[in-house]
């Protein structure tokens, strides 16, 4: 806990952790909007450098970064660091120049993590290769699950935007019920079917979004999303 410009803040680090598409970065963007605070993002798969030394350099920048853009405000932004996988794993052997440099930025990581006052949440996609010393310093750590079928219906009702052509076949229950999609998947696959009945001058329909569904699911590296074939 510190004071800011009069005002008292309490350091807050939370991790997001779920399958890819499962509305981590958008919750993140949420919470920032209803805290009344700006986001701050960085790709954590954009830090490691080619060049050695530069990678553990890039680490402490972005907590040199966020100090620089909190200072004085009233409201410090959020600090959203996607992708935080490479910090979060398990520890490599070191006998390696890779494996070096890697345990080198967790450990400044680690160290960052300790001094950090603000907001943070870092996201992954593999938690279950968190280093146990990374666990303990995440204040919160939140699940986010894949949508069940009733969730993929919402999801499809509001991903169709309202004016949107849809023919009389499209059955939004039946695509819900049949293709086990995330919230990001469900997104593009809308995208997807609206430009197929663009090309066709005509209504989006029923075929569309099963074309969608099934293009998505065969580019789709998730194991856990799959199509349930059924009536």
């Amino acid at each position: 806990m510190s004071t800011i410009s009069g005002e008292v803040q309490f350091s807050v680090i939370m991790l997001f952790y779920g399958p890819p598409g499962t509305g981590k970065t958008l919750a993140a963007n949420a919470a920032a909007h209803t805290l009344n605070r700006s986001l701050i993002t960085f790709d954590c798969s954009k830090i490691v450098s080619m060049w050695f030394g530069e990678s553990q350099k890039n680490v402490k920048k972005i907590f040199d970064k966020y100090k620089e853009m909190a200072k004085g405000m009233k409201r410090p932004p959020v600090l959203l660091l996607n992708e935080a996988d490479q910090f979060l794993h398990k520890r490599v052997d070191a006998s390696w120049s890779t494996g070096s440099t890697r345990n080198e930025m967790q450990n400044i990581f680690l160290e960052q993590l300790e001094r950090f006052e603000g907001i943070l949440i870092a996201t992954t996609n593999l938690v279950e290769l968190m280093d146990s010393a990374f666990s303990r310093r995440f204040h919160h750590k939140i699940e986010f699950k894949r949508p069940g079928p009733e969730e993929r219906l919402k999801l499809w009702q509001i991903h169709i935007p309202q004016k949107a052509p849809l023919a009389d076949d499209v059955d939004l229950q039946y695509i819900s019920e049949h293709y086990d999609l995330s919230g990001g998947q469900i997104a593009l696959a809308v995208q997807n079917a609206a430009t197929m009945a663009a090309m066709r001058g005509d209504k989006i329909c029923q075929s569309d979004f099963i074309s969608a569904c099934e293009q998505e699911m065969a580019g789709n590296f998730d194991e856990k999303a799959k199509v349930r074939i059924g009536f």
